[in-house]
């Protein structure tokens, strides 16, 4: 069907392949390329068309909005619409911005025809949250759903509001799920650019109180997010989920199946009707959606990570509370190593050729601005460190100026885990969006996109010769890539939970990998045969580490405790035991004398790999911390979900 455009026309509906209206007689093809099949909204001053792209050879379906600034009504509202369309153009190249963000859509074109403006975005084929809703008829949306609803949304809103773009119509209208991958896409940007000044955009249902007086700001964003999920939760209209005589929120009652503590506080915040009360800003939700995650399920994940080291501290505390183990007799090869002094270090912009273990100082503090860093690399000619944010982003910094030099974004989730291979050309992203990608690290150029896991890939590493990369999912698999073509080679299985940490020997023989069974196994590197399981961590494994002359394995685990293994036998060699929290990460440095460890608190600390001395301990971070060595230098590099990156020079 071709669709009239012309406001006026009484019999809109055309043949689909008629080149003018056969009941007004407009010219059907707008701008000669773009052909309307069917409304898809409307409103006083905008109506939302169905379309399809005639110049491009696949025909590609495509949404075009379409304004006009006649009008006939008189009141002061009205009279000043006509003034928006001096925004018009502003908007589009604000769109254009925000369609560099992978989940939101593009903007194809802008234009004026006639007395008419236009602007023609990309279409995200799916259903909206309210036609899903709609289908599964009383079943209501589950918490983990509005969770995951949130960690796809929050991060395309600091995105925007970064940018100083209010969204202004967040509903479930306005989010599709998108059939390829079922993520969540806001969709409808722009009207709010043009329809600000007037108070007449947004869907009254869903704004905040604020911006119905034409005072939107980011945090009306957030409330209209926070209506949407507990419309989702509740299935009844926010109108109605108001208690006017007891001035609050009552959508408690109307849930079918309650929600955790700690997922109604936080919506609880998102829709307080005072901003002054209310989240200021995503991050901040982000922040708090992952400092009281951890309780909730009984796996472990790497979205339930504490953002603080409060939140790592209560975290703890309601883990043991629900999880009690009876103590078991430790190995004999096992011992207590008493805690060195912990003291909060100053940071100096140079640092002295003098330093000694016991004068540690953080060299310099990287900060960035799209949220909690999970995962750090350092390339082979310790130039460059590769750091993975929550928002999807890659920033690559110049490790001696500590500028920032590039930033990649590609993904739509978290990037868990980061590794650059051994020429230091391929940098290798690992997402809770179930893809690995691959990116040319001096030109930042996306190369590949790895699709085959069903869950998040929390870990990837290259092999020595750099041919294949290894990764591994909450899908419990290990997948083996070719690096030149982007194949498949082989799937691993073997674990009986998520895989949480993967590394080769340094002569290419053997794969080991970490998981939340507490388990590490050795893999045959070649044909991917299990050679040997390890036991002996009684929780989850979240880092290996093997040390540059292939002698040892290192494991990092839950259970607060580091374990050094013995490659060639599976040998427990011994057991370090000194951190206080969840040990999140093992890295051994460049001449294998030193293991580092980061844990879920900030807390680094120091080992002679030989004797299982603790060297010493860092205290500079306040949240969970990533670690790498500088390959060219005793230079250490750790990533924390503080917001920071802190480099440290480390001299015997």
């Amino acid at each position: 069907m071709s669709y009239c455009l012309n406001s006026s026309c009484q019999t809109p509906q055309n043949h689909p392949g008629a080149e003018n209206c056969v009941n007004c007689g407009t010219k059907l093809l707008l701008k000669d390329r773009y052909r309307t099949i069917k409304v898809l909204g409307q409103s006083s001053f905008c109506r939302t068309f169905l379309a399809i792209d005639q110049d491009q050879p696949a025909h590609p379906h495509c949404v075009i909005k379409q304004y006009t600034q006649e009008t006939t009504d008189s009141t002061p509202a009205s009279s000043r619409v006509t003034g928006i369309f001096k925004l018009f153009y502003q908007t589009a190249k604000q769109l254009d911005e925000l369609g560099k963000h992978p989940a939101i859509p593009k903007l194809w074109a802008s234009f004026q025809q006639g007395d008419q403006y236009y602007l023609v975005k990309q279409y995200i084929e799916g259903e909206n949250l309210a036609e899903e809703l709609n289908e599964v008829g009383d079943s209501s949306v589950s918490e983990t759903e509005i969770r995951t609803l949130l960690k796809q949304i929050l991060p395309v809103l600091h995105f925007a509001h970064s940018r100083k773009i209010i969204h202004g119509d967040i509903k479930p209208e306005n989010i599709i799920s998108r059939q390829k991958d079922k993520k969540n896409i806001l969709v409808d940007w722009g009207d709010s650019q043009l329809f600000a000044a007037t108070g007449l955009y947004g869907s009254a249902e869903y704004s905040a109180p604020e911006q119905l007086h034409g005072q939107a700001t980011a945090s009306s964003d957030l409330y209209s997010l926070g209506l949407t999920c507990l419309y989702l939760l509740t299935q009844i209209s926010p109108f109605d989920l108001f208690d006017v005589k007891a001035g609050e929120w009552a959508w408690r009652d109307y849930l079918k199946t309650p929600v955790s503590y700690s997922l109604g506080k936080i919506l609880d915040k998102l829709v307080q009707r005072n901003p002054k009360q209310r989240y200021q800003s995503a991050s901040e939700v982000i922040s708090d959606l992952h400092s009281w995650m951890m309780p909730v399920p009984t796996t472990h994940h790497k979205t339930r990570l504490a953002a603080g080291a409060l939140g790592g501290a209560v975290a703890a505390m309601l883990i043991a509370l629900l999880h009690p183990r009876v103590p078991t007799p430790l190995p004999t090869t096992t011992y207590t190593i008493e805690p060195a002094q912990i003291t909060t270090l100053p940071e100096y912009n140079t640092y002295s050729s003098n330093e000694s273990w016991g004068e540690i100082q953080p060299l310099r503090t990287l900060a960035g601005d799209t949220g909690p860093f999970w995962s750090v690399a350092v390339s082979p000619d310790g130039q460059t460190v590769a750091t993975g944010s929550f928002d999807g982003s890659i920033k690559l910094w110049n490790l001696h100026s500590g500028g920032m030099e590039s930033l990649l974004a590609g993904h739509f989730g978290a990037v868990w885990a980061v590794a650059i291979s051994p020429d230091g050309q391929t940098l290798a992203s690992a997402s809770s969006d179930k893809t690995i990608k691959l990116w040319n690290v001096r030109t930042g150029e996306l190369l590949e996109t790895l699709n085959g896991h069903t869950g998040s890939v929390f870990s990837v590493a290259f092999s020595p010769n750099g041919k294949i990369l290894a990764s591994v999912s909450e899908d419990k698999t290990i997948k083996l890539w070719d690096t030149r073509t982007g194949i498949e080679e082989r799937t691993l299985k073997g674990h009986n939970d998520e895989v949480q940490t993967v590394a080769f020997s340094p002569d290419n023989k053997t794969l080991v990998s970490g998981s939340s069974d507490g388990t590490v196994k050795l893999w045959n590197a070649k044909n991917g045969k299990l050679q040997r399981t390890l036991k002996g961590h009684n929780d989850a494994i979240w880092s290996v580490g093997i040390s540059p002359d292939g002698e040892y394995i290192a494991s990092g685990s839950w259970d607060n405790t580091i374990k050094m293994w013995s490659l060639e036998t599976g040998d427990l060699l011994n057991t370090f035991i000194g951190h206080s929290a969840q040990v999140q990460s093992v890295a051994f440095s460049p001449d294998g004398e030193t293991l580092a460890s980061g844990d879920m608190n900030g807390t680094i600390k120091l080992w002679q790999v030989g004797s299982g001395g603790l060297v010493g301990t860092l205290k500079g971070h306040s949240a969970l911390v990533k670690l790498a060595f500088n390959p060219q230098g005793k230079m250490l590099v750790s990533g924390s979900f503080d917001d920071t990156v802190k480099l440290w020079r480390l001299c015997p």
